[in-house]
Formats: C-alpha cells, structure tokens, sequence
C-alpha cells in the first residue's frame, strides 16, 4: 500500500497543476473579454470604458451643490477623488467614463457647455447629467434647476 502513495501523489500534484492553468486561462479570457467591451459600466465604477463611437443622449439636467439656500457640496470629494467646486465646469453622470469631456446642450435655448465629468449621478430618476452651479447659469437654468438638455461625448 505505501509503494502506491508516491505515484498517487505525483497524480494529484499533476491535477492540480492542470487545474491551476484551466483556472488563469479562464481569468484571461474573462479579462481580455471586458477589456475588449466598449460599454460604459455600473455607475459606481472607477474604471469605466469610454464608449464606442458617438454618445448622444437626451434628457433632464438638474445642478447640484445646495439645499435649503445653502452650499453643501461645496469641498467634497468627488467620485474621481477631486474636491467638488460649484465654479468649475463639471458634472456628474452616472455611466459616461471620468475624465470624459462632454457637450452639454439646453434644448429649450440653444446655449452649449463643454464639461468634464467627474463625479456620479444624478440619483433622481428621470435626470441624466448634474451640472455645477456655474454650468446651469451658462445653460440658463440655475433658477428653474432643471432643463431638457442633449449630452454628447466629446474626443
């Protein structure tokens, strides 16, 4: 019975190794997979995928920073780890990549922004993109506090 146990545990090391492999060519495959994915991914991600081509969506914009007639958000980390600042020209959305510049557009009036997304939401259902303070008086809606806007992904 002893002059068995080497040979066994030679097989099991074997099986082992064999199965370690199927293991990282599985992993690589699931890898190369999402890095080859063009999608944005879930709202809470950091390393969201730029999206394939051109983005154009249509929807509600609302801005963001203050409740009750005071600032609020003002100083805060952002989802990309910048403090948020109700002047700069900046916005939230919930899959476009950070970093990403955007062409925001008020369709009632025609007037335009370029902004940088840096942070996620808006979590209002209905809204699509949060502008600073500065980005809805430039769109001309800081007083009705939201506008039927078009965002399109910049290069």
């Amino acid at each position: 019975m002893m002059s068995n146990y080497p040979g066994l545990f030679r097989r099991e090391i074997r099986c082992i190794r064999a199965g370690r492999r199927v293991y990282i060519a599985l992993a690589m495959t699931i890898l190369a997979c999402m890095a080859s994915a063009c999608v944005p991914m879930s709202g809470g991600s950091r390393t969201a995928r730029r999206p394939a081509g051109r983005f154009v969506e249509e929807g509600y914009a609302s801005w963001y920073g203050m409740e009750g007639g005071k600032v609020v958000e003002h100083g805060r980390l952002t989802a990309s780890g910048r403090r948020y600042d109700q002047n700069a020209l900046t916005a939230a959305h919930k899959t476009l990549p950070l970093g990403s510049r955007v062409k925001v557009t008020n369709l009632a009036n025609g007037r335009t922004v370029v902004v940088v997304i840096n942070d996620r939401g808006p979590y209002i259902e209905g809204r699509i993109i949060d502008m600073t303070l500065r980005g809805s008086r430039i769109l001309g809606f800081k007083d009705a506090g939201t506008a039927r806007v078009r965002v399109e992904n910049l290069p």
